[in-house]
């Protein structure tokens, strides 16, 4: 698999090429305006052809991004059913599967965060997006649900084996990787019988200073809780076949 992790110097945000090396096919994952010379020059240095742009939730910047990279490749921009959004050619389900030449990956509908979240699933390895960070959640809003992003983490993420590698949408106190395991022994939210309560209390954390009312209403309301090349390869000992 050619591989290659971009980031943002201001930010941080992460966006990902993956390549098929038989077939030289490609696809982005979350580009970023500012990824994309660097991914253009890549691309044409390795001899690959962009067939998908793929988005992990809504984000104006890897649209603008995405609708460069389609003019001049011709590649096809991918999200969730549910965003909306005129420039996306190919919607998504959860479990669906996208080829590109003999490689593939599964899509894994992960919302909490925004409702067309999803995370990408390849091998041994998870594109998160924004839903899980390298050292946890990111931060949220208050318009985020986070019952469905504990949800979506705990049963659609933290249940793959602790070998799979988890690549985030941000780098989060300087950490661009993590693994299923590191994050199960920091947060213990499987094994813990008040794991959802301090997850949701963390994320509470995380979001906006809350004005005196919203305060109020919530005290109201019931608790709710390297840029480098198959640097890692673990398997992570599913046998799931393509649907698509």
């Amino acid at each position: 698999m050619i591989f290659r992790q971009l980031c943002t110097p201001k930010g941080g945000h992460l966006s990902y090429l993956l390549g098929d090396p038989v077939t030289r096919e490609s696809i982005i994952i979350d580009p970023m305006p500012a990824h994309v010379d660097t991914l253009e020059a890549f691309m044409a240095e390795r001899g690959l052809k962009l067939r998908y742009i793929l988005q992990t939730h809504h984000e104006p910047a890897h649209i603008t991004a995405a609708t460069v990279l389609k003019k001049d490749s011709g590649a096809r921009i991918v999200a969730h059913e549910s965003a909306a959004d005129e420039h996306i050619d190919l919607r998504l389900r959860h479990g669906d599967v996208l080829y590109f030449g003999e490689e593939s990956l599964r899509v894994l509908h992960t919302p909490g965060l925004s409702p067309c979240a999803v995370t990408y699933w390849w091998e041994d390895r998870l594109f998160t997006g924004m839903t899980l960070l390298a050292t946890g959640t990111a931060p949220g809003t208050n318009q985020n649900d986070l019952q469905t992003l504990y949800h979506s983490i705990t049963h659609r993420l933290l249940s793959f084996p602790g070998e799979t590698l988890i690549y985030p949408g941000l780098e989060s106190k300087g950490r661009r990787l993590t693994s299923i395991e590191e994050l199960r022994r920091k947060d213990n939210w499987l094994n813990n019988q008040r794991g959802k309560g301090a997850f949701l209390r963390s994320c509470a954390l995380l979001l906006p200073e809350k004005t005196p009312v919203e305060v109020t209403r919530k005290n109201d309301v019931k608790e709710i809780e390297a840029q480098e090349e198959d640097v890692h390869h673990y398997m992570p000992g599913r046998d799931i076949p393509a649907s698509l």
